[in-house]
């Protein structure tokens, strides 16, 4: 479709272990083609995580009571699910004013990052790891 539209950067942070400990979201409002809106996405995902908003793993969705999820479960399971909160979130925090909301089948870019035991978070990109 070539209307524009609310479309989502997703991003997990995993450790060493594939265990996912954090979220990143970003909406964007896209023009074009489905195909000219993901590959916009996947170009903003390799710089705008440093600055998208972080989300917690869901309490209801962690192992164990713990805020974790590991990476083979995100494989297997509704991977927009374990950013439903999250998306909640910024719909919510859309202007009054927009028109737009996002659509309930966004348009989306997932993107694998790396956390270390010191804070910082990498990509972790090659032609597989887009979903």
């Amino acid at each position: 479709m070539n209307q524009p539209e609310i479309c989502l950067n997703l991003w997990y942070v995993r450790d060493e272990e594939g265990f996912i400990y954090s979220l990143r979201a970003r909406a964007y409002l896209l023009e074009g083609s489905d195909k000219d809106k993901l590959n916009e996405l996947q170009r903003l995902s390799t710089t705008d995580y440093l600055i998208a908003r972080a989300f917690p793993i869901p309490a209801r969705l962690g192992i164990n009571g713990k805020p974790i999820f590991h990476e083979a479960a995100f494989i297997a399971f509704d991977k927009i699910g374990l950013f439903e909160d999250a998306i909640n979130t910024l719909q919510s925090e859309l202007p009054a004013q927009t028109p737009f909301d996002i659509p309930d089948q966004p348009l989306v870019c997932f993107t694998p990052l790396i956390g270390d035991d010191d804070g910082n978070i990498s990509l972790k990109i090659d032609e597989i790891n887009y979903f």
